[in-house]
């Protein structure tokens, strides 16, 4: 065991570090490393009916096999953090149960759906990190993200409603318990914000890295409201709001006072940390947000898509508020939503591209990339329907449409590169949500050439599963191309195939009025589809859809009283209006 720090790791730059190894009556070796107050340990035990012998770093073992005898030797690796020994689950020769059971949602149709729905709610399930109290946190990725992070959970539920609530409940919790509560700008912190990334290895120990946490997410607490929103709305449990709506309120106050660095009205970033991350929205590679000519943006930058969440949850806690009283915070929200989207419409479309600039650089000028970041725009639903439908016609031209995914940046920029991590790659996540979005406005079809490409892509790869990335390469190769050092599994991965079967189900949740809207569309080439064990407030929904020419009939079964209403809700936000909060017990 060298006690490598992971962000060593992950650079290829491990020094070596002195430990002290003892050996053990009972046959094991404790290795032991410490530098100052940090200390790590690892036991190593060997049963065996023959005993081992230790010399320097090797194990030799006395063996007399004759002919048809068999020898076994177990070899139990148990690590000790803080002084705490990773305790086993159960028999230490079983694999350790998982801290989740893979949710119960099921479904029977086209195999390739199945089998991507089947593996993201165990990929789900295998992320999750145990909590000292509820529901576990599910982590971003494996190897390098399986720690808690902020945005990463708090999408992860926004897309996976259809999978149960245990995501989003683990996040709310996890995430909101680390909301600053003061300004740190080595860490990026202000009173508010909720965290990017927390790690406690031995560089962040020592404070050679600002993730104690790190607070360098811009987005997160625009997406906090949204996660507590879509949360209640699948459940209908008030309870969620008595515990989290507070954060919430915290969270959208600094957006609104500190997350807007100029005062014009926008989201805008740029660290304060001299070791804190340029980018700061989902796309946070450091060189991810370029101009036209291939250069980097100055910061501060305001993103497109982080305008469409703070967009998104100005209305969402409008709801929110209204529900639990605020009839006249919830009318300021409202009408503060509609000047951003009147902002956005203003600032950031360029009418000879055919869709929004990918940001505004610290010169307030345009970011004139075509880049996928406006498809985040169409799932907040703030594109009037003109501009959505051109937005889409755009996406799906060659340039972004790799045919197994958006690409994050066109191929026709000087800065693409299919190789990389955020300059022209495919993400799953990244493309489910923008097929949704084409969804909300009535583009089914076009959702569905974007969602099919994903299930093909997903069948593409080992087990089914959808990496974190792959490589934007046309889909004129055989197979879509991995990107060598991709989380697998990932979490907003693993959330790509629930989200498209919710969209083909058209299934809004509203179990806080006890039901539900759909309006189901199988596209052509599936004529069936079952959909089961979806848990909608106090009920469990099974749904079955059959294909009768262009129609798409739907049949269902509810284990208690649920009203089902056939369409879409209307506006604002995939909701009908709440009703005054005198008639919550109705």
């Amino acid at each position: 065991c060298d006690f490598a720090d992971i962000f060593e790791v992950k650079a290829r730059s491990v020094p070596a570090r002195p430990l002290v190894g003892r050996a053990t009556e009972d046959h094991a070796i404790v290795l032991t490393y410490q530098r100052g107050s940090f200390r790590r340990r690892c036991r190593i035990r060997f049963e065996s009916r023959t005993p081992p012998r230790f010399a320097g770093s090797l194990v030799a073992f006395d063996l007399d096999l004759r002919h048809d005898t068999e020898w076994r030797c177990c070899i139990d690796v148990i690590p000790e953090i803080d002084g705490d020994m990773v305790a086993f689950v159960g028999d230490p020769h079983e694999p350790e149960r998982l801290p989740v059971e893979p949710p119960t949602t099921h479904a029977a149709g086209p195999p390739e759906l199945v089998r991507a729905l089947d593996r993201s709610g165990s990929d789900l399930a295998s992320l999750a990190l145990p909590l000292d109290r509820g529901d576990p946190l599910v982590a971003a990725g494996a190897p390098w993200f399986l720690t808690l992070f902020g945005r990463d959970p708090l999408v992860t539920g926004l897309m996976t409603g259809l999978l149960g609530r245990w995501v989003t409940d683990g996040a709310l919790r996890a995430v909101g318990d680390l909301q600053a509560s003061e300004r740190d700008d080595p860490r990026d912190a202000e009173p508010g914000k909720l965290p990017h990334e927390l790690r406690r290895g031995e560089l962040a120990h020592l404070g050679a890295i600002p993730h104690t946490p790190y607070y360098g997410t811009h987005d997160a607490p625009a997406l906090y409201c949204l996660a507590l929103w879509n949360a209640w709305r699948w459940t209908g449990d008030d309870g969620l709001l008595d515990r989290h709506l507070e954060t919430a309120r915290r969270a959208l106050r600094w957006c609104d006072e500190l997350g807007d660095r100029d005062g014009d009205g926008l989201q805008e970033y740029a660290t304060r940390s001299d070791r804190g991350y340029d980018n700061q929205g989902w796309k946070d590679a450091g060189d991810a947000i370029v101009n036209e000519d291939g250069s980097q943006a100055r910061p501060p930058i305001a993103t497109v898509e982080l305008q469409g969440y703070l967009f998104a949850a100005r209305l969402a806690m409008a709801e929110l508020l209204e529900w639990t009283g605020g009839t006249g915070e919830g009318e300021r929200l409202r009408s503060e939503a509609g000047a951003l989207r009147d902002l956005v419409e203003e600032r950031f479309w360029i009418e000879e591209l055919g869709s929004y600039a990918l940001a505004l650089d610290g010169d307030k000028r345009q970011v004139r990339s075509v880049a996928s970041n406006a498809g985040h725009l169409l799932w907040c639903g703030l594109p009037d329907a003109d501009r959505a439908r051109r937005v889409t016609a755009r996406l799906l031209e060659p340039d972004m449409s790799s045919g197994w995914g958006l690409r994050t940046l066109s191929s026709a920029h000087p800065a693409y590169n299919p190789l990389s991590y955020q300059l022209g790659s495919v993400w799953p996540h990244d493309t489910a949500l923008a097929a949704a979005g084409m969804a909300r406005y009535g583009f089914r079809d076009e959702a569905w050439r974007l969602a099919r490409a994903l299930l093909d892509a997903a069948g593409a790869f080992e087990d089914d599963r959808l990496p974190e990335l792959f490589c934007g390469f046309d889909r004129s190769e055989d197979l879509p191309v991995p990107y060598r050092e991709a989380n697998v599994p990932q979490a907003w991965a693993a959330a790509a195939p629930p989200l498209i079967v919710q969209t083909i189900l058209g299934l809004v949740p509203d179990a806080p009025r006890g039901g539900c809207w759909l309006s189901p569309r199988l596209p052509d080439e599936i004529p069936r589809l079952d959909v089961g064990g979806i848990h909608l407030g106090a009920a469990v929904l099974d749904l079955r859809l059959r294909r009768d020419g262009a129609d798409t009939d739907v049949r269902w079964a509810s284990s208690s009283t649920l009203a089902l209403r056939r369409g879409a809700p209307g506006a604002p936000l995939w909701g009908a209006p709440p009703q005054p909060a005198s008639n919550r017990s109705a």
